[in-house]
This record gives C-alpha cells, sequence and structure tokens, in this order.
C-alpha cells in the first residue's frame, strides 16, 4: 500500500474484506425494479451480473438514546415490486446495491488488494450520480439523502481475539496455575461522536466468530466497524462527501485504538 497524506494509521497487509459507501433516503415513488434494470443497461459493461435480493430495512439515526437497532433484511412471501437489485462486477470484487430507499457501492476482496477509500468513494460517487441521471431522464423525484453510512468489515483468520483485540487480551482467566484466554468472543459497542447538532454520527464496532463466505472451512472473526451520519432533513452533496471521509477517518483510527500492538505488527503498521 502507498504512504497516507492523510496523517491516519496505514497497514502494508491490513485484514479488510470488504467495504461499503451507502446513502439512505426517503422512498422514491414509482421506483420499480424496471428501472433499476433500466440503470443496469448503463453500467453492464462493468457489472454483467444482477441479482434480486430481500430488502434491507433500518432506522434512520436520532439523538433520541436508543437500543441498538440493526440493519434488518427482510424475506417476504411475495418480493414487492421495490426490492433490491444487485449489480456486480466479472470478477465479484465490485457491487452495486440499489433498491428505492438505498444506494451502495462495495468492494469485495476476492484476490486483489485494497484500492484505499478514495478510489471506492469516486466509484461510488460516479456510479450514484448515473443513478440520478437515470431518475431525472424517467421523471422520478430526485432523492433527499438522510443518511451516509461507511462499513468495513475485516475478516481475522490468524489470530484469536485474545491477540488481536485489547479487550481480548485483558480477557485471560487464572486457574489452576495457568492462564486461559477464551476460544471466541463476541463483542458489541456503540459510540455516540456528534457534539449533539442537526447531524448525528455513531460508530458500532461488532467483533463475533465467523467462517469466511469464499472459503467454507475457513474459521476465524469478523471485526466490522460502520459509521453512520444522519440528518432527517436532509444532507447536502457537500455534506455526504465530508461525513463519507470523516466516517472512514473515524474508522480507522478506531479499528487502531481497539486493536492490539501485536496484531499491528502482524499486518504491518507501517
Amino acid at each position: 500500500m502507498s504512504a497516507r497524506s492523510d496523517g491516519l494509521p496505514e497497514y502494508r497487509n491490513p485484514p479488510i474484506d470488504e467495504l461499503a459507501i451507502g446513502i439512505q433516503f426517503p422512498v422514491i415513488e414509482n421506483f420499480h425494479d424496471a428501472h433499476a434494470g433500466l440503470y443496469w443497461r448503463a453500467v453492464r459493461t462493468e457489472y454483467p451480473k444482477v441479482e434480486n435480493q430481500p430488502r434491507i430495512e433500518g432506522p434512520i439515526e436520532s439523538g433520541d438514546n436508543q437500543s441498538v437497532q440493526p440493519v434488518i433484511i427482510q424475506f417476504p412471501l411475495n418480493m414487492p415490486s421495490q426490492g433490491r437489485t444487485w449489480l456486480t462486477s466479472q470478477h465479484d470484487d465490485y457491487l452495486i446495491q440499489i433498491q428505492n430507499t438505498r444506494f451502495v457501492q462495495n468492494w469485495r476482496k476476492r484476490g486483489t488488494d485494497y484500492p484505499h477509500f478514495g478510489e471506492v468513494w469516486n466509484i461510488f460517487r460516479s456510479h450514484f450520480d448515473e443513478f440520478k441521471d437515470l431518475l431525472n431522464s424517467e421523471g422520478l423525484a430526485q432523492p433527499t439523502i438522510q443518511q451516509v453510512e461507511i462499513t468495513y468489515i475485516n475478516w481475522i483468520g490468524e489470530l484469536p481475539p485474545s491477540n488481536f483485540l485489547k479487550s481480548g487480551a485483558a480477557a485471560g482467566i487464572h486457574d489452576r496455575g495457568e492462564i486461559f484466554d477464551p476460544e471466541d468472543q463476541a463483542l458489541s459497542m456503540r459510540y455516540r461522536l456528534d457534539g449533539g447538532g442537526d447531524i448525528v454520527e455513531r460508530l458500532y464496532v461488532q467483533c463475533q466468530p465467523a467462517f469466511r463466505p469464499q472459503e467454507p472451512d475457513a474459521k476465524g472473526s469478523a471485526l466490522i466497524l460502520i459509521y453512520r451520519a444522519a440528518n432527517s432533513a436532509g444532507l447536502t452533496d457537500e455534506q455526504v462527501k465530508q461525513y463519507a471521509e470523516l466516517g472512514h477517518a473515524v474508522i480507522v483510527n478506531a479499528f487502531t485504538d481497539l486493536t492490539t500492538t501485536e496484531a499491528h505488527e502482524f499486518w504491518g503498521r507501517e
């Protein structure tokens, strides 16, 4: 990986398995799966594979001290006319997700190195601009973006949680003159990051035992960090960019703060 210019921690071999940049907005009236199909025509050369998926539903972050509400994937008995469409690149490493309340760009590790956040952001921005052009040409309303979400999924198969999590390293117990570390750990934390203004920011951190989908026999841990910035009244394009970049910085720093020096050496921290 090249040297950073933003002052954030840098790793030669980071455990990043997936990055998703997404936005959420109120329902686009009269938007149907057929419109997603029209959008596919515009990007089909880059994203030749298409499939339907169940919808994703989740709240817009608010200032209330509410309990954690995870994103929910709905499996209806009959797929609604406004479902979720996946458009996947030839090598399965890039993915666009479209539904009438969300637009998401994913990068997934499929034998390629992590391309850095800025590159994935530019791809997201270009594809979302094309999506807005389609809405305009079809006479549909432009979305009012209420929330931007940055998700990093890290796959850690070589180190147990007691070696890569600071909280895990402190979880050993003494018994009969020996120290025993937990075989598995599950971690869930939520942080309120904003100063109480109109824009609400939160960071969610989860770590849990997992199997990597591409390697069914490979057992390890999934360390997931999700940043959200929301304003129910709407975010400007400049704010979406600003908070996306801020979310990236928050996640990189939080990842470094929550993991051990031993793990940093293993991942080649610069």
